[in-house]
C-alpha cells in the first residue's frame, strides 16, 4: 500500500497564524510533500492568502478581503492570537499569492501546491483569470487548483487545459464537474462512506482528505487509500504513518 502525500493545511498552523509564511516555512522544516492553502482577491486586485471572507477572526479587525487593498491588509496583525508570534513579520503580515511562491522556490524543495479558489467572490471569475496570470510569470510550479465553485472549475478549464483540477465538496450532489481529476472532501463524509475511495479510483479520480490531524484519523484514511491528506500538522502525521 503506497502512503498518501502529506500536505500542510494552510500551512504547519498548530501552533502559528494559518496562511502565514512562518506556517508555511515551519511546514516545509516539518517535511511536508506540499501546502494547501486559500486565495482571494483583494480590492486592489492582489491575490492573498486568506480563508475567511472577513479579518475579524484571523486579525481582530472588521471588513472583507475583497474590500480591503493589500496596503490595508498589511497594516493588520494576523499574528494577534499568537503573542510568541510578536516582531515576526512572517507571522503577523499577509502573504501574498507570489509571496508564497518566493518561499518555495527559494527553498529549492519540490513541493506541490494545492491552491484553493475561494468562492463565492464579488469579482466572480475575475479571480481564477488572475490566478492564471500569476501561474504564467512562475513557470515550473507544481500546481494543482481546487474550489468547491463548479463555475470557478468550468472557468479555470477555459483557461487551461493541463493544470490537475479538484472538486472539493462537503457531501456530493451530482455528478463532478467536467475536467476534474480529484475529489476531495471531509474525513468525516469519507468515514461514513468507506467504498467512496475504491468507487472513486475505479471511476479514475484521485481522493484527498482534510483535516487529519490525529493518529487514527491518519491511520484510517491511510488503510482506505486516500491520495492526500491535508493536515495542520505534518511532522506528527508522518512519523504516525511511518511508524
Amino acid at each position: 500500500m503506497s502512503q498518501p502525500l502529506i500536505a500542510a493545511h494552510r500551512g504547519a498552523n498548530e501552533f502559528l497564524p494559518e496562511h502565514s509564511l512562518a506556517a508555511f516555512r515551519q511546514a516545509i522544516v516539518e517535511g511536508a510533500d506540499g501546502f494547501e492553502f486559500d486565495i482571494r482577491l483583494t480590492a486592489d486586485g492582489h491575490l492573498v492568502l486568506h480563508h475567511d471572507r472577513t479579518v475579524k477572526r484571523t486579525a481582530g479587525a472588521k471588513g472583507a478581503v475583497a474590500d480591503l487593498t493589500l496596503a490595508q491588509l498589511r497594516d493588520l496583525n494576523f499574528a494577534h492570537l499568537y503573542p510568541d508570534c510578536a516582531g515576526n513579520p512572517e507571522a503577523e503580515r499577509i502573504p501574498t499569492l507570489e509571496d508564497l511562491f518566493g518561499l518555495v522556490v527559494d527553498s529549492g524543495k519540490d513541493l506541490k501546491m494545492f491552491v484553493e479558489a475561494k468562492h463565492p467572490s464579488k469579482f466572480g471569475p475575475r479571480l481564477e483569470l488572475r490566478l492564471w496570470e500569476t501561474l504564467r510569470r512562475w513557470p515550473g510550479l507544481d500546481v494543482t487548483v481546487m474550489s468547491f465553485s463548479r463555475a470557478a472549475l468550468k472557468t479555470w478549464r477555459g483557461l487551461d487545459t493541463d493544470t490537475p483540477l479538484v472538486w472539493i465538496f462537503e457531501y456530493p450532489f451530482r455528478r463532478p464537474p467536467e475536467g476534474v481529476q480529484v475529489l476531495s472532501s471531509r474525513v468525516d463524509y469519507i468515514d461514513s462512506t468507506p467504498d467512496f475511495v475504491e468507487r472513486s479510483h475505479e471511476a479514475g479520480y484521485q481522493v484527498y482528505t482534510w483535516t487529519v490531524n490525529d493518529p487514527d484519523t491518519a491511520h484510517r484514511m491511510a488503510g482506505l487509500e486516500v491520495d492526500v491528506m491535508f493536515t495542520d500538522r505534518p511532522a506528527a502525521i508522518r512519523q504516525t504513518l511511518a511508524g
